[in-house]
């Protein structure tokens, strides 16, 4: 393990994870001790109908020094919960971001920290995803869509495993409230000239909970964002 420990701000949105935040924020704890000088952890608490809330409020109770809890009183959606991480999630020196249902795992951060010595951005991609033949199709679909309109060089678009810089974030502002938000924070990124590094991490079938993402009202409102900044990149030009 390199030798060079930054300090951290992770963040994760967290909707029907009651199951899983007990696993996800103890592991974080774990990692985060071994590869930072210092870290914080705010959980985006995202409305969720489960006891996903008490769970979290559980761990900031334990450890009132290192979690923070976010909560949205209703369900706002899984952009609009990376936009409240973003804003709130600013402490320290890095920001990095993973969902709270597991399906990543937060153990790879070791492989991706040592990076930040020459990148201001590392991000993760999927070699094989973990979802049902409708969202790997939906995925793949999208991700060409939006490699395609923005002309964006990147591997896996969607992959909830991103480590960046603060300094870098507090120059970009974010307008989508849909998943959407993964793309458009990439797409500026690299407008702003920040050379990204893409490192290889696993995917795992959602264990416990329910999963949202593929509900046609969430499609559709990223298809919005999507051509809604589609249109502001064509009239810059």
């Amino acid at each position: 393990m390199s030798s060079f420990k930054p300090t951290i701000s992770f963040f994760c949105p967290a909707y029907n994870d009651e199951q899983n935040l007990p696993i996800l924020i103890p592991k974080a704890i774990a990692i985060l001790k071994k590869v930072t000088r210092r870290f914080e952890i705010v959980i985006i608490e995202d409305g969720s109908p489960d006891k996903t809330a008490q769970v979290a409020d559980s761990f900031k109770e334990k450890y009132p020094h290192l979690v923070r809890v976010i909560h949205h009183k209703n369900n706002q959606g899984y952009g609009a919960a990376l936009k409240k991480g973003f804003k709130t999630a600013n402490k320290y020196d890095y920001v990095f971001f993973t969902d709270g249902d597991i399906q990543y795992n937060v153990d790879e951060l070791k492989r991706m920290v040592p990076f930040l010595q020459k990148y201001d951005a590392v991000i993760g991609y999927r070699t094989k995803r973990a979802l049902s033949k409708r969202r790997f199709l939906q995925s793949i679909a999208y991700n060409w869509l939006v490699k395609t309109l923005f002309k964006l060089h990147i591997k896996d678009i969607n992959c909830s495993m991103k480590l960046i810089k603060k300094d870098i974030l507090s120059k970009i502002k974010l307008h989508s409230e849909s998943p959407f938000l993964e793309a458009e924070l990439l797409i500026k990124l690299i407008s702003n000239g920040v050379i990204i590094k893409e490192v290889k991490v696993s995917h795992y079938p959602r264990t416990y909970g329910k999963a949202s993402g593929g509900k046609l009202s969430i499609i559709i409102d990223t298809l919005k964002d999507m051509f809604y900044s589609y249109k502001k990149v064509d009239e810059d030009k």
